[in-house]
């Protein structure tokens, strides 16, 4: 019964795999270099105190924002825009470029896309003034373009970009960006499934690296031929350069990347007949994913480790990692079910207000047609009246009477903007609830394509006909293309700056320190939308938009126990 179970699961490791390695790669070769100090971030911090000079500022930003690339992206983003903030008010160029490349790296390790590429466009714009000296920061932009293309299945772009990145890392003669665009020429080799080309540059990249002395980029290479070797089904091949990763990983106590050699180690032997090393290095796997409490990771060992004690006919063990498999697998579609639920019962909400709204329309409509009938008939009586004692009235009654429709002219003009102003009201309060059906129509169109994009790479995983999986990966491309960057997004960035144009302008007022990102979050918190939708609107993780509303309380000083989006919508 167990064996039956556990025979399907395992189609999923290979994809899971190769998914998560990306994310490893993108990691280690997002470049900062500007500065080469080994100070710590506090005592960093107590320099930019102490410091006078500006650009001494710009630089202790900078360096603080990259000792946080691979701890913590939101510090990234916060020092990388004070930094851009103060290089544009100095006009200082070349560091206004470097500090919105920074920014942008910090937008890719969120999983904000969209704002990584026009954050480096901003970078372009800048590096495209300066000189020739500056050649190696142009050519970091490029490839970062690059990898935002390449994150979208846009290969050829992709490609395009990085060739123009190497032709100037080569004309700057800069060893270290070359061996960069060659990891990145592999990268996109192995996911179009052309193994050979992608070996031919992961030699280069670790050649370049080996020479460097840079152990990191080493074990970044290793791994990835590692990995590579088994999906060339080279089994020696895979266990050396996976033991190489493991041994740098380890030794630089780098504890995310070593879960990767493991996971391939641990599935390596069990394909060879190894049980008992394939259960040693997935609970190694287990241990350390236990221990930074990644879910996945945490449901990708018991995996192996139900396949591997069931090879060796202990059915005990093998149940029992199952069903911790089964429960971290269900506990993460149960989370995905309980935000279906918000949303349909969200939905329905709104459907039901939009119903309300429609039947006071119709009574506003049917009051304003009767007292124009009513305004018609007193308009013809007081005529009527007015011709009647022009005829027969003395001068003195025709100044009164003049008086009389002065002031009756006065009242009607006074109702009339106190109509305008409820009608004024009124729209505004459809505009902000067709803004709120139009945030939840772009999250339910994305969570569909989030799901179509993950059948579409399951059977990828699936397929071996290479003409076939070529239509799926460009399939896979226009998915997550129109997940990334979508003209419904834009029109509802669009409308929000409409919209919400005098609360901006408020919330400026009162707190001008906050970021662009910042005041866009108030505005979808004001419409009383979810993290969860927030997230899909802006194209971050939910966790993401919790640290934002953290520290946007923090900024505007309110305490747990106040309602955020009512603060906001009394501003």
């Amino acid at each position: 019964m167990i064996k039956k179970l556990l025979v399907t699961k395992h189609l999923i490791d290979n994809a899971m795999l190769f998914r998560k390695s990306l994310y490893l790669i993108v990691l280690l070769i997002l470049p900062f270099s500007a500065i080469a100090q080994n100070t710590g971030i506090d005592s960093l911090r107590s320099l930019i105190i102490s410091s006078t000079p500006d650009t001494v500022k710009i630089d202790l930003y900078l360096n603080i924002a990259q000792k946080f690339n691979q701890t913590n992206p939101d510090s990234t983003e916060i020092y990388a825009l004070r930094a851009k903030d103060l290089s544009e008010k100095l006009g200082h160029l070349y560091y206004s470029a470097y500090s919105w490349n920074i920014v942008a790296a910090a937008y890719m390790r969120l999983g904000s896309y969209s704002n990584g590429l026009s954050a480096l466009k901003e970078a372009q714009k800048y590096a495209e003034l300066l000189n020739d000296d500056h050649i190696s920061l142009k050519a970091h932009i490029l490839r970062g373009l690059g990898n935002i293309y390449f994150i979208q299945y846009k290969y050829e772009e992709a490609i395009y970009f990085y060739n123009e990145s190497l032709e100037l890392f080569e004309k700057a003669n800069d060893i270290s960006g070359i061996g960069f665009v060659y990891n990145n020429f592999a990268n996109v080799y192995y996911e179009t499934l052309k193994f050979d080309s992608a070996l031919i540059y992961y030699k280069k990249y670790l050649e370049i690296e080996t020479s460097q002395g840079n152990e990191m980029g080493m074990g970044s290479a290793y791994l990835n031929m590692g990995m590579l070797y088994q999906e060339m089904d080279s089994v020696d091949q895979a266990i050396e350069y996976s033991l190489k990763a493991k041994e740098i990983a380890e030794k630089h106590n780098a504890l995310v990347m070593l879960t990767y050699p493991l996971k391939v180690l641990s599935t390596v032997s069990r394909d060879k007949g190894e049980y008992q090393e394939s259960i040693e290095y997935a609970t190694q796997s287990l241990e350390i994913a236990d221990d930074l409490g990644i879910i996945y990771e945490q449901k990708d060992a018991h995996d192996n480790l139900a396949a591997s004690y069931e090879k060796t006919g202990n059915y005990e063990l093998a149940y029992t990692h199952y069903k911790a498999f089964k429960e971290l697998n269900d506990s993460l579609l149960n989370e995905d079910s309980n935000n279906k639920l918000a949303e349909m019962r969200a939905k329905y909400e709104t459907e039901k207000k939009e119903q309300e709204i429609a039947v006071l329309e119709a009574e506003n409509k049917l009051h304003k047609t009767r007292n124009l009938v009513i305004s018609l008939v007193a308009g013809i009586i007081l005529i009527l009246i007015s011709a009647t004692s022009i005829l027969y009235a003395s001068r003195k009654r025709k100044e009164l009477l003049l008086l009389e429709k002065d002031n009756e002219i006065a009242e009607s003009k006074k109702k009339l903007a106190e109509e305008e102003l409820q009608n004024s009201k009124l729209r505004e309060e459809n505009l902000q609830k067709e803004l709120t059906n139009y945030a939840l129509h772009i999250v339910e169109k994305n969570d569909f394509l989030d799901e179509v994009k993950s059948e579409v790479s399951q059977i990828k995983n699936q397929i071996r006909n290479q003409e076939a999986l070529t239509h799926i990966n460009r399939l896979g491309s226009k998915i997550f293309q129109n997940l990334m960057i979508n003209k419904d997004r834009e029109e509802f960035d669009i409308q929000v700056e409409q919209a919400c144009e005098g609360f901006f302008k408020n919330l400026e007022t009162k707190f001008p320190d906050l970021t662009s990102q910042e005041r866009r979050l108030s505005a979808l918190l004001r419409l009383n939308l979810s993290s969860k939708e927030i997230s899909g609107i802006m194209n971050i993780s939910p966790k993401s938009v919790d640290q934002g509303r953290y520290r946007l309380r923090k900024k505007l000083s309110i305490n747990t126990q106040k309602n955020l989006s009512v603060f906001l919508n009394q501003i």
